[in-house]
């Protein structure tokens, strides 16, 4: 990825520059060789489940503009280009026909400041694909910089919704998403999980260890107008998540969480770029974790 030394301080250097899909040699051959990583099948830990969450969100991204079922197979490894950028190679398999490719997914993430004005609005983690592909594909000349034109979704994350939002017949922004139709979508267990991973990414306990989770409301919130079922499939939409981790490693905590999701897109298939805020706070250890 190419670096941006100079922007302006309303300008995110992420989010407004073009990037090249490089050829493969961006995923095969790393600038340092401790970028490079590679992982054998049994491995677990950290850097495994890393790489996991990464890959179901880059195949996501293909899965979206592909109309495709896509499902993560294993992650064979990945190159970390900065802090905040990665490079992974995985398999997928199509569990129609049980065929399994190669993919190539390049997924970005930061903890994001709004400013505007000078003044620091809020900070939230933020993850986005810059693009995935099947391997053997022709690789794409360019992806195109992200525009984030809705004014309503650059400003900071919302606070929770109050309690009258939903019961007011006038307030159509706000929609509770129906059990059925999140049994329906797994790409909202794919958010849960993502919210999950950032409340415990500071912390080297495996993430497998706070599964599985239990969602118990979505709430789903758009600022055009979109009918209530569709708000699902809105491009730019703030989604409310209220969800338990029914497992937790030693000293952790099995709690009730709530955290805010922003999706934002700019028109272009695949691209969704997700800002996450908790509104329960981040301390899910113990007292004598912390200590």
């Amino acid at each position: 990825m190419r670096c941006i030394n100079e922007s302006s301080d309303d300008e995110d250097p992420i989010l407004n520059e073009e990037y090249a899909f490089r050829e493969s040699n961006e995923f095969d051959d790393p600038v340092h060789s401790t970028d490079l990583h590679k992982f054998e099948n049994s491995e677990t830990g950290y850097f495994r489940d890393l790489a996991n969450i990464y890959a179901r969100f880059g195949l996501h991204s293909y899965n979206s503009r592909k109309g495709t079922n896509f499902q993560l197979s294993r992650v064979d490894k990945y190159i970390n280009y900065g802090v905040f950028s990665y490079s992974l190679t995985f398999e997928a398999t199509d569990p129609a026909d049980g065929s399994c490719f190669t993919f190539q997914a390049r997924v970005l993430r930061t903890c994001a400041s709004m400013n505007r004005d000078d003044n620091v609005k809020g900070s939230y983690y933020r993850i986005m694909p810059e693009g995935c592909r099947i391997k053997s594909e022709i690789p794409e000349k360019k992806i195109h910089r992200w525009e984030f034109d809705p004014e309503v979704y650059k400003d900071t994350l919302p606070d929770w919704y109050s309690d009258d939002a939903l019961l007011l017949p006038s307030n159509d922004q706000f929609y509770q998403v129906q059990d059925s139709n999140i049994l329906e979508n797994d790409w909202l267990k794919l958010y849960a999980d993502l919210a999950m991973y950032t409340l415990k990414e500071a912390y080297m306990s495996l993430f497998e260890s706070w599964l599985p989770l239990e969602i118990n409301k979505v709430v789903v919130q758009t600022f055009e107008y979109v009918k209530s079922k569709e708000k699902l499939k809105a491009g730019n939409a703030i989604f409310y998540f209220s969800f338990k981790n029914l497992n937790a490693p030693p000293h952790g905590l099995c709690q009730d969480h709530r955290v805010i999701i922003r999706r934002t897109t700019d028109g272009l298939p695949g691209h969704a770029c997700l800002d996450f805020k908790s509104c329960t706070g981040h301390n899910i250890f113990t007292l004598q974790e912390n200590m």
